[in-house]
């Protein structure tokens, strides 16, 4: 009888410790998307914690919509696997993966899969280093471009400014050729692609399109890497090292046009020159110590090739038009190809977690983990500044609520909302009003970029908005 006793009080003391363990344990998401217990742990690049969406004043069956979105996604192939992650508060409530590499279906995402981040470098790179520059008195907004970039003088770029160049309204193109540099022009045949024809082209002008057959230079391009072809596009592919100076006299050679918004990659290849010039060192070196080192971003890097093997990154181009070939592990944007992997305007990698954990560092307005990063004053003012069209903050991208449909956010979004998207099919959203960041990483351009299904479904804005439903009553 005693025994028995005995027996049924460590039954019970177990069943109570139980009862406290599951209210202190929260479901972790794995890689394949289910759920497993794990202890209520601050973000870090290696494990995430999913804390109950309902903490959150969130409707976690409402949240489960974006599984369906992006399942759906990945079975009209608008991509072949993605990352979303979602922190309220500086909590994941949403992490997940999906999908794999390619839709051979070889490698499934995982939390630690890396993406070219494209154009969304912009803000979690380029824009960084400039906002540090502005924190420490280095630089001013009112400051010309040609105070630092000496081949800008005594052209009609001479009087553009920082802030001009970060509010999109500089008056320089959208895009340079600058890969034309190399390009054996007289012995490239004009080739005729066919509609149907899977290999990437390129429109040479508004009569020619061309596959990828381009014969380069020989004293541009090599094959094998030397101290006078020291930049590496691709495997097996170095440029001869004047390209940089040629790309910048392309620049300064460029008849410059309004004033008025125009987005361009332009803009912010020259903010990296000026960060550059003012730093005295390449702008992966300076970002590297100011920022993903010590915030331990182990999975963000410009040339992520030194230091991650090619499987921890998903390829963004099976054939790609230029360097002929897969491209994993090099920048997909030309541009920043052929000027070495470290541009402004592109060439960051990064898996969601990184991405998330840099921007909930500025709405935390510089600080995270006990560490400043940045002040509150200059994340206030380059998050908050918006140009006099309304459609740009100081380098971040923003809803255009008065026109849903040519805005990049959905329509629940309230105009404080800032960040950016990648054309390989990223992006990442912060909402100080709600104290949400929300990103989203594909390789959408695998294996062709041709056509865009990611934005033509609305994929990003359509899970976006389940965020902002999941919060209704």
């Amino acid at each position: 009888m005693k025994n028995r006793i005995k027996i049924l009080l460590v039954f019970l003391f177990f069943m109570v410790v139980m009862n406290l363990v599951e209210n202190n344990f929260v479901a972790t998401a794995r890689a394949d998307g289910d759920f497993s217990v794990a202890e209520t742990e601050p973000i870090n690049p290696n494990t995430s914690t999913l804390y109950l969406p309902e903490d959150f004043g969130m409707n976690s069956v409402k949240l489960a919509h974006i599984d369906t979105i992006v399942k759906n996604g990945i079975k009209a192939m608008a991509f072949p696997g993605c990352q979303v992650l979602v922190l309220k508060d500086g909590k994941p409530i949403y992490d997940k993966c999906f999908g794999n590499y390619t839709y051979e279906e070889e490698q499934k995402v995982q939390p630690t899969t890396i993406y070219d981040l494209a154009s969304l470098s912009k803000t979690t790179g380029t824009l960084l280093a400039v906002m540090k520059l502005y924190d420490n008195g280095k630089l001013k907004l009112t400051d010309k471009a040609s105070k630092y970039l000496t081949y800008l003088r005594g052209t009609d770029k001479e009087n553009i400014t920082i802030t001009q160049l970060l509010f999109h309204e500089s008056g320089l193109p959208s895009s340079l050729p600058f890969y034309q540099l190399v390009i054996e022009k007289k012995n490239t045949p004009p080739l005729p692609v066919s509609a149907k024809d899977p290999a990437p082209v390129i429109q040479m002008d508004k009569k020619r399109v061309v596959g990828p057959a381009f014969l380069f230079k020989e004293d541009w391009a090599s094959k094998i890497p030397s101290v006078e072809y020291a930049s590496q596009v691709s495997d097996s592919f170095y440029v001869n090292n004047r390209f940089h100076q040629s790309a910048m006299q392309m620049i300064a050679k460029t008849p410059m046009k309004s004033k008025t918004y125009l987005y361009s990659c332009v803009n912010f290849i020259i903010l990296k020159e000026i960060v550059e010039t003012i730093c005295l060192t390449s702008m992966d070196v300076f970002l590297d110590r100011e920022f993903y080192t010590p915030m331990k971003l182990n999975n963000m890097a410009y040339l992520p090739l030194r230091k991650h093997k090619k499987e921890d990154i998903a390829p963004t181009l099976k054939k790609d038009f230029l360097r002929n070939g897969v491209i994993q592990g090099y920048v997909h944007d030309p541009s920043a190809a052929f000027l070495g992997g470290v541009s402004g305007n592109a060439g960051l990698f990064a898996s969601a977690r990184d991405v998330a954990k840099v921007y909930q560092m500025l709405l935390n307005k510089g600080e995270i983990d006990g560490k400043r990063y940045l002040s509150a004053e200059t994340c206030r003012l380059f998050t908050t500044t918006t140009s006099a069209s309304g459609r740009r903050d100081l380098g971040y991208d923003k809803p255009i609520p008065e026109n849903p449909k040519l805005s990049p956010c959905s329509i629940s979004a309230p105009r404080a909302v800032y960040g950016h998207t990648g054309y390989t099919g990223t992006c990442c959203w912060v909402d100080p009003v709600n104290k949400l960041v929300y990103v989203f990483l594909s390789n959408r351009t695998y294996p062709s970029d041709g056509i865009n299904k990611l934005a033509k479904m609305g994929i990003r804005t359509k899970i976006q908005e389940v965020i902002y439903q999941s919060m209704k009553k």
